[in-house]
């Protein structure tokens, strides 16, 4: 069964999934860890980013661990309780009041993709490969990645990722948008974390009012940004 770990360096929180003998799988053990782990960061005031990373330097995520969905009289009981504790996860880290990045190399496919949408920023190796096999593998994907999906890609490139289900490499990504910034597989996690410690260093304050007016913008919600703008000029001034 697949764990996670959460490590505090300075003020950066990193999460790292780790089941190795899978490529990263993502089993029950790695999806209720990385909600435990969300939970539990949210309230943190000594944390100003996050960054997700699957274990080791083989994979970020191979996907939904099949062999542990296989393990289920019906598949279908196996994939929920992976994806509950997904979801969980990526509600979580999109409610986050500080900034998150997922740091990805060698693979991520499927569900770890919906992994590294969750996420405000994506940091991948020249090595990467990403794909989601859902329509291949009879599968529906979640709405809510789907979602993300369109608000980074265009509905266009997410088609173009569903249904032909392509191995997209780094550059297409980067030039995509799906990728803000493709490193050496050396460099990757120093350029994560680098990048992390200075979005950490930003007033916290104002960074999670901005973090909320973001996700108001994302819906459509322009009155609920400007009304968080509002008040917390109000507060400035007082």
């Amino acid at each position: 069964m697949g764990s996670v770990t959460t490590e505090i360096r300075g003020a950066v929180a990193i999460v790292a999934f780790d089941n190795a003998a899978r490529m990263n799988a993502i089993d029950a053990g790695v999806a209720e860890g990385l909600a435990a782990a969300a939970a539990e960061l949210k309230g943190r005031k000594d944390v100003g980013a996050l960054v997700l990373r699957g274990a080791g330097d083989k994979s970020f995520s191979s996907g939904v661990d099949l062999k542990f969905v296989e393990g289920f009289a019906r598949r279908a009981q196996g994939f929920a309780v992976v994806e509950k504790g997904v979801e969980s996860f990526c509600a979580g880290i999109a409610a986050m009041p500080f900034p998150t990045i997922a740091m990805l190399h060698a693979n991520c496919y499927g569900g770890g993709v919906q992994l590294a949408v969750s996420t405000d920023f994506r940091f991948g190796d020249e090595a990467l490969k990403l794909s989601v096999p859902a329509v291949k593998n009879k599968l529906y994907y979640p709405v809510s990645a789907l979602e993300r999906l369109f608000a980074i890609v265009g509905e266009t490139r997410t088609r173009r990722m569903m249904l032909a289900g392509e191995v997209l490499n780094a550059q297409t990504l980067l030039a995509w948008g799906f990728l803000d910034q493709v490193c050496p597989a050396a460099e990757l996690e120093r350029e994560t974390l680098a990048f992390a410690a200075t979005l950490a260093a930003q007033p916290r304050e104002v960074v999670a009012v901005y973090q909320g007016i973001f996700r108001a913008l994302r819906v459509g919600d322009g009155k609920k940004a400007r009304d968080l703008r509002g008040k917390a000029k109000g507060r400035a001034v007082k």
